[in-house]
């Protein structure tokens, strides 16, 4: 009876301690569903993205580049190709150019509450 009591117990403080100690979440993230993001790309689009995502994870910024310009060219309203282009000139170091696409990924987007400078992490 006693053990069974204190395993109850011992579950309950550490529940508590678990809620009380959790960090809360930064921002909001129900304005993107990843079970269908960039699901209504057309093809030709998402290959390019793929493509950025692929040479940005290679340190491959000016190929990234490219490709997420391509995204831009293909679906000019979507803010996809924006957000690659903001992450791709911010790794050059191209800071005025990371600004502008970042507000056009916002501007195209502006609920989106993921799409957010960096800039704690700018050198």
């Amino acid at each position: 009876m006693i053990s069974t009591y204190r395993r109850i117990l011992a579950g309950a403080v550490l529940a508590l301690t678990v809620g009380v100690c959790s960090p809360p979440d930064d921002q909001r993230t129900d304005t993107l569903d990843p079970n269908t993001a960039g699901r209504d790309l057309p093809t030709a689009a998402m290959a390019q993205l793929d493509s950025g995502n692929v040479a940005f994870r290679a340190g491959d910024y000016e190929s990234a580049l490219g490709h997420y310009r391509t995204v831009t060219e293909i679906v000019p309203d979507d803010a996809t190709g924006w957000f690659g282009i903001y992450m791709a000139q911010q790794a050059l170091g191209n800071i005025a150019a990371a600004d502008s696409a970042i507000a056009e990924a916002r501007r195209r987007n502006p609920g989106a509450s993921l799409i957010r400078d960096t800039v704690e992490s700018r050198p």
